[in-house]
C-alpha cells in the first residue's frame, strides 16, 4: 500500500502543477508517476486491479484537465492572431 500513497501523491501534484498551468512540473510528475508504477507492479507486492483503476481514473482525469488548459490556451491564441491582423489592417487604412 505504500506505492499506491506515494502515486496518490505524485496525482496529487499532476492536479495542483495542471491548475497552475506549471506544464514543466506537470511533465517532470508525469514521468515520475510513469517510473514510479513501473516499479511498483515489478516489485513483490504488485498493485491490485482496483488500485490501478483508481490511479487510471486520475490520470484520464489530470490529462484531460491538461488538454482542456491546452485547447484554451490555443484558442486565446488564435484570437490574439486574428485581432492583431485586424487592428494592422486598420492602422494601414489609416496612413
Amino acid at each position: 500500500m505504500p506505492n499506491f500513497n506515494v502515486l496518490n501523491a505524485l496525482l496529487i501534484a499532476l492536479s495542483e502543477h495542471i491548475d497552475k498551468t506549471d506544464i514543466e512540473l506537470a511533465s517532470q510528475t508525469l514521468i515520475t508517476i510513469d517510473q514510479e508504477l513501473k516499479h511498483w507492479c515489478e516489485s513483490e507486492t504488485p498493485p491490485q486491479e482496483k488500485e490501478l483503476l483508481a490511479i487510471q481514473a486520475k490520470i484520464l482525469t489530470a490529462t484531460a484537465k491538461l488538454k482542456n488548459a491546452r485547447d484554451k490556451t490555443q484558442a486565446e491564441l488564435i484570437n490574439q492572431r486574428k485581432s492583431h491582423k485586424a487592428i494592422s489592417k486598420y492602422q494601414a487604412t489609416k496612413r
